[in-house]
């Protein structure tokens, strides 16, 4: 494992790990053309001299995982890009590395990949997922450069991993109603406002609402408004803006420590709340299924977790709504948990200043 990594819980125990480049050492990781910056939070680099360099983590285990999604904090001023790849450990072999994603500020260079894979595996967007359970993950990650003088920075890595029977099904856990009548002052964003597809831009939408909080948090100016936003999201492989790791490193170009984790249920999501930070959640819903959402359906849409009224229900900011008015929204606490956890199987973005607890 590396320098500066943090393990937390995620469902039923699965290990959610955060590999932090802001130590001067490595420890485990194999460095080709990379060297850890001198100054504090700049992450690695390409050496002097050097177009192009590989970082390998060590082995991350994970007993009895089949889905994984990494995501990262990197920079890439012009003219430079990341390039992200996954394997797992099966039995006494491993897999070979599939390709993840192509990370960049260019919108026209950054994209995931076509659903490529094995029988063993496959890449689906952002999560990998297997046929049978493995042991072990391993990231490779390849910095680029085409500018004299110019590297791309990593700066942190996250890595959920688990066995899709264990998130798939809600089975809430109970809550200690610790959260209940919490509420944090999340600004209200609805993506309906945006002419030219705003309609599918419930994810960048959530992250400026997040970037928001934290701006008036931190007294720092973090968000940038919508489109822009969407813009520096696009996956133009995916074809839209909803590629979670691509909504996290977008965010974690604003000197937040950000990434795609998955919870339990809502008794875990109450602690961050608890702590002072919101959540964007991933969720889905069929007709009748979500009482009181603007839409009457849908089949993956991003809101944010803003608080819990005093008897437990949650209440969200949801981008969908018509107008800014309705986005503060409160809906059944186990229709949302049943929305959430059956269709991402507890997927968040976590936005938090560097330095809080995992």
């Amino acid at each position: 494992m590396m320098a500066n990594s943090s393990v937390a819980q995620g469902p039923e125990g699965a290990p959610v790990l955060w590999l932090g480049f802001e130590a001067p050492a490595l420890a485990g990781a194999s460095l080709e053309g990379l060297a850890p910056s001198a100054g504090p939070g700049l992450g690695i680099r390409l050496k002097p001299g050097q177009a192009r360099g590989t970082l390998e983590t060590a082995p991350l285990p994970a007993p009895g995982f089949d889905t994984a999604i990494v995501s990262w904090n990197a920079e890439t001023p012009a003219g430079s890009w990341l390039e992200l790849f996954l394997r797992a450990q099966l039995d006494s072999h491993w897999t070979p590395y599939y390709p993840l994603a192509v990370w960049s500020s260019d919108p026209q260079k950054r994209h995931s990949f076509e659903a490529s894979g094995d029988p063993e595996g496959q890449i689906q967007t952002d999560t990998l997922v297997l046929r049978h359970p493995a042991s072990a993950l391993q990231i490779r990650v390849v910095l680029h450069s085409t500018a004299a003088g110019v590297s791309p920075s990593l700066t942190g890595l996250a890595a959920v991993m688990s066995h899709s029977s264990t998130h798939f099904n809600p089975n809430p856990s109970p809550s200690n109603s610790k959260a209940w009548g919490l509420e944090l002052a999340v600004p209200l964003l609805s993506q309906m406002r945006y002419q030219g597809g705003g309609e599918v831009w419930c994810s960048p939408t959530s992250v400026s609402m997040l970037l928001g909080y934290w701006s008036a948090k931190l007294g720092q100016k973090l968000d940038d408004p919508v489109p822009l936003a969407a813009q520096a999201t696009w996956d133009r492989v995916y074809g839209g803006a909803g590629n979670w790791p691509f909504n996290t490193a977008y965010a974690g170009l604003k000197g937040l420590r950000a990434y795609v984790h998955r919870l339990s249920g809502l008794a875990e999501a109450e602690a961050y709340l608890e702590r002072g930070i919101p959540l964007a959640l991933s969720i889905a819903w069929g007709k009748g299924e979500l009482p009181g959402a603007p839409l009457e359906q849908s089949s993956g849409h991003l809101v944010v977790l803003r608080g819990f009224t005093q008897e437990g229900h949650p209440i969200l900011n949801d981008p969908a709504a018509p107008e800014e008015a309705g986005v503060r929204t409160i809906y059944p606490r186990q229709a949302l948990e049943r929305a959430w956890i059956a269709h991402s199987g507890g997927v968040v973005y976590v936005l938090e200043p560097h330095g809080a607890a995992l």
